[in-house]
């Protein structure tokens, strides 16, 4: 069935926008760890901590675009620059009581998992930007690891908001294997998830180079590319390894680093595999266990 189609997308601004924001519950168990050896730890651990987590991470931009001093002349782009500005006792008093996704769905199962494997792929899509960005030589991959991470939370709020729109989406994708994501989101929602998140990075004020990092229409640039072809990546590897789309993105990808086609495989391949020993993190089976056994 096509999606009730009452909010429209200026709607959706309006409702995102005022969400309270939660988090994963294994993060706040491994942000009570750290906060309990507060003394022994670096910035560095608490980074690492976040960079699993797109809600916690968009929650810390955002909360340092808000608290900017008039000295602040530039934006902050990365999770470690915030962090050195916040402090470690900033950031544990600030977020260490978020609500956590478990306890805002306990009544829906599916849409929690739907929002775990949501986040588990945001993960996924980062690490393979970060790979990409290392071989570039990128001036920053940080960057593009950040903005690769936050690319999906258009989808992952209204998943959290709304999970039966994300759902039609995916039953339509999988009665119509080939249909392009974008596509689907069009019939669905009436606008596509790429096209909100531009809107509300815009809404929430985040930095201008991560907002610009995250947005399609800026395909001509190599970081913008590396970012939409890890995210693209993702996404389809979240279906599966057989994902008609998936001989595309490693073409893409061989060409953003004049690899061949088996050199971009074998690199998603070995992303996928060291990502898999994460996945206690989201709850959810890691891509890397339904990979192709090579004869």
């Amino acid at each position: 069935m096509i999606a009730d189609k009452r909010l429209d997308l200026n709607d959706w601004l309006i409702k995102l926008s005022q969400i309270e924001l939660p988090t994963l519950q294994y993060t706040l168990d491994q942000m009570h760890n750290l906060q309990s050896r507060i003394d022994d730890i670096s910035i560095r651990e608490i980074s690492q901590l976040i960079r699993h987590d797109p809600l916690l991470t968009l929650r810390l931009i955002r909360f340092q675009q808000e608290h900017r001093s008039t000295t602040q002349l530039t934006d902050v782009n990365t999770i470690n620059r915030v962090l050195l500005m916040i402090g470690m006792g900033g950031f544990f008093r600030e977020f260490g009581k978020m609500q956590s996704i478990e306890n805002r769905l306990h009544s829906t199962p599916e849409a929690l998992q739907r929002v775990r494997q949501l986040i588990s792929r945001s993960y996924l899509a980062a690490k393979i930007a970060e790979s990409l960005g290392g071989q570039r030589n990128d001036v920053d991959p940080e960057e593009v690891t950040t903005a690769s991470l936050l690319h999906d939370l258009a989808e992952i709020l209204i998943c959290l908001s709304a999970p039966e729109l994300t759902q039609n989406i995916n039953q339509h994708l999988q009665k119509k294997p080939g249909t392009r994501s974008h596509d689907a989101q069009k019939l669905i929602l009436g606008f596509t998830f790429n096209e909100l998140q531009t809107e509300l990075a815009q809404r929430w004020h985040l930095p201008s180079l991560l907002s610009h990092l995250m947005d399609e229409r800026h395909l001509d640039e190599p970081r913008v590319r590396t970012v939409t072809i890890a995210t693209s990546t993702a996404r389809h590897l979240a279906n599966s390894w057989q994902d008609p789309a998936l001989p595309d993105d490693y073409i893409n990808i061989a060409n953003l680093l004049s690899f061949d086609t088996e050199q971009a495989y074998n690199l998603v391949r070995n992303v996928c595999l060291k990502t898999a020993h994460e996945w206690q993190w989201f709850s959810v089976l890691p891509v890397a266990t339904t990979l192709p056994q090579v004869n």
